[in-house]
This record gives C-alpha cells, sequence and structure tokens, in this order.
C-alpha cells in the first residue's frame, strides 16, 4: 500500500470555481505553474533533432528553397501583426514543390477565436487565437466567412517581432513564459481535438525559427534557425515534408487507433440507438467524437475492438498529466448494426510509467470480489495499457520496423527507425535513460458502468445514496482486495444510470490510476471476513527508487488535511479516503443545493481555494469547527453533513499538529461512516423534485502568488500590493480574502526566521485582505541531466561519447 507522500506535481486548475478561473489571465498564470521544469532545449544539430523527434517514412527530395524567397521580410518591433502573411507567403514557396495530396495550408488566423475542442466544457476554458494554423496535408484552408475551430488545422505557428522575445531563450530567465504558454494550450488543443499522441508547434521570433513537439510527458524545442538563410529554409522545408510524411498516419503524432468520426459511423450510431437515440445524443456534437481500437494486454491478440466514442462524460484538460478522458460508447461493427447495444465507458489516459497500470487493480478485483458481492465497484470489459504493450511487441520484434500492433502497411522503410508512440520517450531521448522515470504510458480500457456525474443528481437523497454506495465500494476494494483508491473525488463518483442485474447500486467509485495495493490479497479470517491490510509492503513492482518521482495523490479540493500539510510526514490510509468523502458532499452541496451560507453561491469559493496548501488547511479546519451548514428545506442532508463534519473534525483537529498527541484523535472508519449514511437515507422526511441546481461560477479570484516547489518553508506572510512584482501588479492579481464564521489558524511569521508560531483565535477577518509568501508562478526550462544557468533556467546539456536514441511515430491513418 503507499508508503511516504509523494511530492505533487505544480498544476494548472482542473474544477473551476469562479467565472475568472475560465478567463485567460487566471489560466495563463496556472498553465506557468504546470509547464514549470517540463520544457526541454535540445541543443544538438538541428538534423539530429529532426531524426529525433520527427521521423519521417521518406526523406525529402526537394532541393533546398533559394533564400531570396525570405529577403524581403524584415522583421519590426511591435509590428508581429504585419509579420503573418508575408511569413505565410514564404512558408507556401517552400510546400509548393510538395505532392498535392501532401502540401500543407497556412491561414492567417490571428483574429479569429477557437473555442474549447468540446462544447460540453467549453465554458471552463478561455479561448484562443493562434496567429497562424495549417492544415492537414491535400486540405485547403477554410474560407474566410467559415466559422474556425480546432478541427480543421493540425499544426499552429506563434510570432513575435524580434529574436530578443525568444521564449526557450535560456539568457532570457522567466521573462517570456506567456509565449510558451500560447504554443502548449495550442498543442493541448491539438491533442485533445484529434486524438494525438504527440502535438508539433512552432515559434517565431523575429527571423528565428524554433520547432516544439508537445506530449504529456514534457515538450522538446529546437535550437533557433534562421529563416533568411539557405540552410534555414532547408530545415523549415525538411521539418514540413517529415510533418506530412509520418512513419504511420497522415501527420506526426498521429494516433493509428483513432479515426474521426464520419457520415457514416453517425448514421451506424443512430441506428444502433434506436428509440434511445434522442435521449441519449440530446446536446452532443457527433463531430466531437471518435472510433478508437480497443486492445487486450494479451500480445498475441492480433484483432482489436472497436468502439464509438460519442459523448464526452469527462476530461482532464491538463497538458503534462494523466489528460484522462472518459467517454460513453457502444461496440462498434461496420457489418451489422445491434438492437440495442450495451452502453459502455471508454476511458483513456497517460499513467506514470513508475505507477502500477489501473487495469491490474480491476484484475485484482475479479480474483477477490465475486460479481454477487461487488457494489460500488465497475466490471472491466476489455482494453489495457497501449504503451505497456507497444514497447513489450517492440522489445520482442525480430525485425525493428515491424509493426507494433499490427502488420505495418507502409511498406517504405523509414530513414529512422522510431520508438513506440503509446508510450512516452521524450525524456529519455532529451536528458538520457535516468529520465525515464518521468514517462508515461498510453492506457485505453472499457467498463460497464454507465452513469453520471455526481453533480447531475436528480433528487438530493440520490446523491447521498450515490457516495453511500461508492463508500461500500472503497470498503470493498480495501478490504477483500488490498486496494486503496488514493484520489476520491468528485469527479471519481459515478451515479448509475443502468443498474446491473447482479448486485445492483445507485453510486460507484472508479478512476484507481493513483491507487496502490498490497502485495498479496487480504487474508479471510476464521469468520468468513477480511483482515484489513497492512499498510506495509508495497507491490514490489511498485516500491523502487523511482517513487520520488510519483505526483503526489489526490484531487486538490478533496485531498485530506494531513496530506496537505507538507510539516506532517504521514502515510495515505483509508482514513484519509474517507475524509475525502466528506469533502466531495460538501463540495456537491455548496455548488448544486439551496444551501443557508451568507456567501451563497460563492460558498463553495470560500472553502475551497486553489493552490496554497496552509490557506487550505486553515480553511478546512476553520469550516469544521464553524456553525452548521443548513440544507434549506431539507433535514435529512442538513443532518448528515453535520454529523459527517463533527466525525471528520474529532478526526483530524488537535491544538498543534507538530507537537499535540495524534492518539486523541477518533479516527475515521468504514462502520461509523457508513452509519450515519444509513441513518439519514432510512429517514422518510427526504424532499421530493430537488435535483442538482446549475452551478454558476462567482465573479470573486482566488489566486496563488507562487509555485508547488516554491513555498517557503515559514508560514504565509501578509504582503501589501505595493510589493507584489510588476506582472503580477498589472494582471490586477487580487488577494485572497480572508473569511468570516471560519474559526481560523492565524500564523505569525517572524521576518528573517523561518520559524512560525500557531495560535487558535476566532477569526473577524471577512474585510482583511492578504496573500500568501513566496515568488510568482513561473515557467522555469529545466530538464532532468541539464545544465543550470545563473538565471534559473536551463538547457540540456551535450552528452559526450553517448548516441541520442531515435524517435519512432506509430499512427493510423487518420486520427484526425
Amino acid at each position: 500500500m503507499s508508503g511516504q507522500p509523494t511530492p505533487r506535481a505544480p498544476k494548472s486548475v482542473t474544477f473551476v470555481n469562479t467565472a475568472e478561473q475560465a478567463q485567460q489571465k487566471f489560466q495563463v498564470e496556472h498553465w506557468r505553474r504546470e509547464l514549470t521544469a517540463k520544457i526541454n532545449v535540445y541543443d544538438g544539430e538541428l538534423d539530429k533533432f529532426l531524426d529525433l523527434f520527427a521521423p519521417s517514412a521518406v526523406p525529402c527530395p526537394l532541393d533546398p528553397p533559394d533564400e531570396q524567397i525570405a529577403t524581403d521580410f524584415v522583421p519590426l518591433k511591435g509590428k508581429e501583426v504585419h509579420h503573418y502573411d508575408p511569413l505565410i507567403t514564404i512558408f507556401n514557396r517552400i510546400v509548393a514543390g510538395f505532392p498535392k495530396a501532401k502540401r500543407l495550408s497556412f491561414s492567417n488566423t490571428h483574429s479569429k477565436e477557437f473555442p474549447f475542442p468540446f462544447s460540453a466544457f467549453a465554458e471552463h476554458h478561455h479561448k484562443s487565437k493562434p496567429d497562424i494554423s495549417v492544415t492537414f496535408p491535400g486540405e485547403r484552408p477554410p474560407p474566410k466567412t467559415e466559422s474556425i475551430n480546432w478541427s480543421q488545422f493540425a499544426m499552429v505557428m506563434e510570432a513575435k517581432s524580434t529574436a530578443q522575445e525568444d521564449a526557450f531563450d535560456i539568457k532570457a530567465g522567466l521573462s517570456r513564459t506567456d509565449a510558451i504558454v500560447q504554443l502548449a494550450i495550442s498543442a493541448r488543443n491539438l491533442m485533445l481535438t484529434h486524438g494525438l499522441l504527440a502535438a508539433y508547434t512552432i515559434g517565431i521570433y523575429g527571423d528565428m525559427i524554433r520547432i516544439a513537439r508537445f506530449d504529456h510527458a514534457c515538450a522538446v524545442a529546437s535550437s533557433a534557425f534562421s529563416i533568411k538563410t539557405r540552410e534555414g529554409l532547408r530545415i523549415l522545408q525538411d521539418f514540413f515534408w517529415r510533418f506530412a510524411h509520418p512513419t504511420q498516419g497522415t501527420i506526426l503524432g498521429c494516433d493509428e487507433t483513432v479515426t474521426k468520426m464520419t457520415v457514416d459511423h453517425c448514421n451506424w450510431l443512430r441506428a444502433a440507438l434506436g428509440d434511445e437515440a434522442t435521449e441519449l445524443l440530446q446536446g452532443v456534437d457527433l463531430q466531437e467524437g471518435r472510433v478508437v481500437e480497443v486492445w487486450s494486454d494479451d500480445l498475441e491478440e492480433t484483432k482489436p475492438t472497436q468502439y464509438v466514442l460519442f459523448k464526452l462524460i469527462d476530461v482532464n484538460a491538463r497538458l503534462f498529466s494523466r489528460a484522462t478522458m472518459v467517454w460513453l460508447s457502444v461496440e462498434y461493427d461496420p457489418e451489422k448494426v445491434p438492437h440495442a447495444p450495451e452502453l459502455r465507458i471508454v476511458k483513456e489516459a497517460w499513467r506514470q510509467i513508475v505507477r502500477t497500470p489501473e487495469s491490474a487493480f480491476y484484475e485484482r478485483f475479479n480474483k477477490h470480489i465475486p460479481p454477487e458481492e461487488r457494489t460500488g465497484l465497475p466490471n472491466l470489459v476489455g482494453g489495457g495499457d497501449l504503451g505497456a504493450r507497444e514497447v513489450a511487441r517492440w522489445d520482442s520484434a525480430k525485425h525493428p520496423s515491424t509493426r507494433v500492433l499490427r502488420p505495418r502497411r507502409n511498406t517504405v522503410a523509414p530513414r529512422v527507425h522510431p520508438h513506440p508512440m503509446h508510450q512516452t520517450f521524450t525524456w529519455r531521448l532529451a536528458a538520457g535513460d535516468a529520465a525515464k522515470v518521468r514517462e508515461r504510458s498510453h492506457m485505453r480500457f472499457v467498463v460497464d458502468t454507465v452513469g453520471r456525474p455526481l453533480s447531475r443528481f436528480r433528487s438530493t437523497r440520490e446523491l447521498v445514496t450515490a457516495i453511500r454506495d461508492a463508500i461500500i465500494g472503497h470498503r470493498l476494494a480495501m478490504l477483500r482486495a488490498g486496494v486503496l483508491h488514493r484520489d476520491v473525488s468528485s469527479g471519481n463518483i459515478l451515479i448509475v444510470d443502468r443498474p446491473r442485474r447482479i448486485k445492483p447500486c445507485t453510486g460507484v467509485l472508479h478512476d484507481y490510476d493513483y491507487s496502490s495495493m498490497t502485495a498479496n490479497g487480504p487474508t479471510p479470517s476464521s469468520d468468513g471476513s477480511s483482515v484489513t491490510p497492512e499498510l506495509d509492503p508495497l507491490e514490489p513492482a511498485q516500491k523502487t527508487a523511482d517513487d520520488e518521482h510519483k505526483e503526489r495523490t489526490g484531487t486538490y479540493y478533496f485531498m485530506a488535511i494531513d496530506l496537505l500539510d507538507p510539516e506532517i510526514n504521514v502515510l495515505h490510509t483509508y482514513h484519509h479516503d474517507l475524509e475525502s468523502f466528506f469533502w466531495v458532499l460538501l463540495w456537491i452541496v455548496l455548488r448544486h443545493t439551496a444551501h443557508g451560507h451568507t456567501n451563497g453561491r460563492a460558498a463553495c469559493e470560500t472553502f475551497f481555494p486553489f493552490g496554497d496548501d496552509s490557506q487550505a488547511i486553515m480553511i478546512k479546519r476553520g469550516a469544521l469547527s464553524g456553525r452548521r451548514l443548513e440544507i434549506t428545506n431539507n433535514v435529512p442532508l442538513t443532518i448528515l453533513l453535520a454529523k459527517f463534519k463533527a466525525m471528520v473534525s474529532r478526526a483530524t483537529t488537535v491544538e498543534d499538529p507538530l507537537v499535540g498527541d495524534l492518539n486523541t484523535r477518533v479516527p475515521l472508519t468504514y462502520d461509523s461512516v457508513l452509519e450515519i449514511f444509513n441513518e439519514a437515507l432510512a429517514r422518510d422526511d427526504w424532499p421530493e423534485n430537488d435535483a442538482s441546481i446549475p452551478f454558476v461560477p462567482g465573479k470573486t479570484r482566488t489566486t496563488t502568488l507562487f509555485d508547488e516547489d516554491e513555498k517557503p518553508q515559514s508560514a504565509p506572510v501578509q504582503v501589501p500590493v505595493r510589493s507584489l512584482p510588476k506582472r503580477l501588479r498589472e494582471d490586477e492579481v487580487e488577494l485572497q480574502s480572508g473569511y468570516s464564521e471560519l474559526t481560523s489558524d492565524i500564523v505569525d511569521a517572524r521576518a528573517g526566521e523561518g520559524s512560525t508560531k500557531r495560535r487558535r483565535k476566532q477569526s473577524g477577518l471577512s474585510r482583511q485582505r492578504s496573500a500568501p509568501g513566496g515568488s510568482a508562478a513561473s515557467l522555469t526550462l529545466v530538464a532532468s541531466g541539464s545544465t543550470r544557468t545563473r538565471s534559473g533556467t536551463s538547457k540540456l546539456a551535450k552528452s559526450s561519447g553517448s548516441k541520442p536514441k531515435e524517435a519512432r511515430s506509430s499512427r493510423k491513418g487518420s486520427g484526425a
């Protein structure tokens, strides 16, 4: 089971509490924190960069363009908007000799707003305006009168007017991060739209060019080269050629197991869904869907199962992350249209390779929990770890160019034998084998339970029942299978729409990406029950020196208080997960019910600030000792929430966790928590017709002023607005207000000392403005195995005497 807490990586916002969190300035600040230490600058030769990170099926047969085509291009400071069309003219001349079916087209899109790729989640993300957008090979740009979206383009470029604005220049330190944020957001959107395994972007700085490749582990940028030289034009022409002539698929980074939804697919789906089509497809844009191949972990499997993914249920929009996507789907057979096909959930995620594949936890469930006893847990239908499967097939192949998942269609041998793509390889190629622990592996699997998010409950009684069933599922997983979930959140509990015939339930706990398990299943006791698993030992495959590279687990808003506190070194246990269930219930209640909190709809922002651990701990402790939250006309839910809060308070609150006797706490147990849920559900005075109220983000912003890895060792100090960095003042960062009606820990920080003094005080801070101490969130260009400069940024050190690894792309014909 889990050992010591693992470090939590800097992340961008995944839940939106306020309207400003969906606005550009706020999200850019959080993108800066996500990009920290994830951008590598490759310092080798440009041809080697292309061989490693942009492998092609065929060499470019064209002569390099004449440098005269760029003679008239003279970039002027502050005039970047006027550069776009001259640059497009140059690019068109570079690709003029390409076959028509492979020729790229370029559009000036700097004034066009691109919405987030999935309409159901668009309100949580600001729109983008890429300077120059590139079509798929052989396609023409959309007419200027046509609305623009990400599905029409395969690559983007961002241009600045001078070389001094080069975002990847390590000498510039942290002053040009916004330009990289723009490229990263575009790369994320391209990957989400087309199901890409990697996305390519180009940064233009005056007449200097950099090519950047993004995947879900990190980004690697080339060294800069000039568009006004023959050599620079040759490199850019070679890249464009490679982009349109990948080893697999239509473009570099394409996933061969993904196909764009066609008219035939849409017609098949409507026919298959029959009478349910109207309800299931209401508000669904089928153009956002896709058809995917699902492969098992069996290396001998030769034919995958296909699924039509037609409705996105949930998406983690962070770029360097698991990037989880959860889809509603049906199994697809083009030869026949089934009658009332079973609805399935298809999940895609990029796990850290130092973590156990999620499918292993489902296998443990199947082994130790029979179907007739399985409540609150989904069943695995199929699928597995595409990355691990691909690497295993690759390593065992007799010939290095053998297709990993099926026989290779392309008969042209690539110049450079590429690496598998369903498991990232960029860290290893950029920084050496020691960086392998940073890589991620692509998983795709199918489960049988179809449901709604907790936020869409049809009654509060249904909400409470679903959470109760999820707790039962958590207990079964822990006591019967030795699996600890470790990431209980509102997004990981589903309300079941179609209960199973065997052991039906209202809610299930899913998403075991961050789970851990004992080396063996629990041992049944003499009375037939299972003994609670010991927290140690870890599964042998997990307990390695790589543990320090695992991201700390838990969705931030719902993490237990002890796990948030960096000064307390505790093991993650099921007690902490039970506490997370309380924060989930409180989150849903504050956002989606009528309640009596004085802050009204803004109460959720009050209780759940983002990013500052000390502040989050203070507010959560205050929430546990504050007065009872009244749910309008809902006595059962009010009483349940009050009892649950009291239990969590007894389990977590001590005068000082650093010196207090932790044994005086009363830990949460499955029996005690389930008892209060069952008592509440047994009442007959639950209201009717109290479905979820849609959540509308408030107007107030909650902002943190430092990255996770830049936290000061001392406690937060009050910082006046005038002392903040100029950039933050210009962005009009509002300091986090204090909160009334909460009992808070007020922390005095002694200037010049690292010590803190804690005391309990009844808060009257409703008008007080304060901010955590520390530096502003920003981007650091750092790679493992790098040489650091005085500015704090870095570039990859050249390896002497070692050969760089080679890159591979394995994709299908479209994926776009």
